[in-house]
């Protein structure tokens, strides 16, 4: 059995529209559910978590169960089951097939995820005008050791602009176990040459189950050294998420060669289309993206981006690494965290935070996984 659990006050946002983390997905295939017949789910035992409100998903070999409650104390309000299906594609796909509550989704509505089994899962709720990537790591325990880590911005504050040399958009994380407490040694701007903004304390806290809360802050942490940090709870317009993976040296961004499935975020984009699948190829620290018209067979479109990782890897903190990110005559600066053996297992995460090639004040996320272990 597999199960994630997630806290999402913007999957909460999605209720009103009558489907919730699942709504109508558009890069499915008509033949979609034909697809999910015959496909094999996991028996392994997994958990994830993330920001805002409380959500549970269960996974048990080819069906979920999803249970939402307004907050931890609350009862559950909403129950979705139905299927769920790793593609070889490299995107996990689950089908509705019957909801129980308020403004649940319909039979057949769908949804795409990115995992990393056993460490992290990038979900995107499909109900329209969705534009907010939903970042989770593993769940469950708290950290019984001290752990370094990277962070980027997945979610900043609605007035944080990414040419800003004074907002910090990437930098690196720690966490000591015995006094329960955090800090972000170094705190990054996107402009003037990635500027180091020097580092913050944060309040320290009592963990329990991987969560901690900290004055205005929420921090979901693992014992894998995977974090997310829920900053400005009480202010929606002025919170981010900061999502953390372990610190790792990377050598050089040749070690990151291979294929990839992947989340790409657009704030240049227009409403509702933000966030987009896509497919990369990496080779010798230069990653050509392709929009996915359909996660279930990998079909891709003509559309192409292109990550350029042109920094020294390890220099500003072991498994960052900064670049460009490039569409057509347009670019931005960019700045990753990689771990190019996740657990052990030989799959390779990178997760990037740029400046919208459209729009330098606007921001970029990329977050990749690649599709096999070597």
């Amino acid at each position: 059995m597999i199960r994630f659990h997630t806290k999402s006050g913007v999957a909460l946002t999605l209720l009103g529209a009558g489907a919730l983390l699942l709504g109508a997905c558009g890069t499915e295939s008509d033949d979609a559910a034909g697809a999910l017949e015959g496909s094999e789910g996991s028996g392994s035992a997994m958990s994830y978590n993330g920001p805002g409100s409380v959500w549970d998903v269960e996974l048990d070999d080819g069906d979920f169960t999803i249970t939402m409650r307004e907050n931890l104390a609350a009862e559950v309000a909403l129950t979705i089951t139905g299927d769920y299906v790793r593609h070889d594609s490299g995107f996990l796909v689950f089908t509705v097939g019957d909801s129980l509550g308020t403004d649940g989704p319909s039979a057949g509505d769908q949804a795409w995820a990115i995992e990393v089994p056993g460490y992290a899962l990038l979900l995107k709720p499909m109900a329209a005008g969705s534009d907010q990537l939903i970042p989770m790591v593993s769940a469950g325990s708290c950290p019984d050791a001290d752990f370094q880590a990277n962070w980027v911005i997945v979610k900043k504050a609605s007035d944080a602009a990414a040419d800003d040399a004074d907002r910090d958009f990437f930098g690196t994380f720690a966490y000591t176990a015995a006094t329960g407490t955090a800090s972000l040694p170094s705190r990054r701007a996107l402009a003037n040459d990635f500027q180091d903004g020097g580092a913050e304390n944060l309040t320290g806290g009592d963990c329990a189950e991987g969560i901690m809360s900290v004055e205005d802050a929420v921090m979901y942490l693992t014992s894998n050294g995977g974090a997310i940090v829920h900053t400005g709870v009480s202010t929606p317009a002025d919170s981010s998420f900061i999502f953390a993976l372990t610190q790792k040296a990377i050598a050089d961004t040749a070690s990151l060669d291979g294929e990839y499935a992947g989340v790409l975020f657009d704030e240049s984009s227009a409403d509702g289309e933000k966030i987009a699948p896509v497919a990369l190829e990496c080779s010798a620290g230069i990653c050509s993206g392709t929009l996915v018209t359909d996660v279930v067979t990998g079909a891709t479109s003509p559309e192409t981006v292109t990550v350029t990782l042109s920094g020294t890897a390890d220099v500003l903190g072991n498994g960052l690494v900064t670049g460009t990110i490039a569409s057509g005559a347009d670019s931005g600066n960019l700045a990753c965290m990689a771990d190019n053996d996740v657990l052990g297992g030989g799959r390779k995460m990178i997760s990037c935070v740029g400046q919208s090639p459209g729009d330098n004040a606007n921001m970029f996320n990329v977050l990749f996984v690649s599709n096999d272990a070597d």
